[in-house]
């Protein structure tokens, strides 16, 4: 990338702040039985902390044989993430999946292609959770049939202070 407007893109320097944090994914896909929830844990493990920055995602609604959703376009998956170390709820009350998740819906029925919007936009939330920690995404279906949530969490792995320079 040709950076005109700023200093000069120094390398070493890049390289030497790879070896204390990157940026990285963590991937979560759960099935959701039909009128239940579940808590779906992320463990981040020993190798460093993970600065959440957004995430993304979609989950499935079941389609009839005419094509047409399940769920008369109602979200029925709602979602609260939760840091796992301290069981602190970092979204007050379970919100509609479609509001943090895009594309959001998706079909259930292979082969019959997918009504979402192919576009992921990111929702943004900033929150670090610690190495040894986990990430918990509680998921609540209140459809009559089973769905199926996917999540890509991005954010920046810090590693430990027992790791720092390695």
């Amino acid at each position: 990338m040709i950076n005109p407007y700023h200093s000069r893109i120094n390398m070493k320097q890049i390289l030497d702040l790879q070896s204390y944090q990157y940026q990285t994914t963590l991937y979560m896909e759960r099935d959701v039985a039909a009128n239940s929830n579940i808590d779906a844990p992320i463990e981040i493990t020993s190798l460093g902390h993970f600065m959440l920055l957004f995430m993304t995602g979609d989950f499935t609604t079941k389609y009839d044989d005419e094509g047409q959703p399940a769920d008369a376009g109602i979200c029925e998956i709602y979602l609260q993430l939760i840091d796992g170390s301290n069981s602190r709820p970092l979204f007050t009350e379970p919100v509609p999946a479609n509001i943090i998740l895009s594309p959001g819906r998706s079909r259930a029925v292979a082969g019959l292609g997918d009504p979402s919007e192919p576009l992921r936009t990111f929702f943004p939330f900033i929150y670090t959770f610690p190495l040894n920690g986990q990430l918990i995404m509680r998921i609540e279906n209140g459809a009559s049939y089973e769905n199926r949530v996917r999540i890509a969490f991005t954010g920046i792995r810090i590693f430990g202070d027992n790791r720092q320079g390695v």
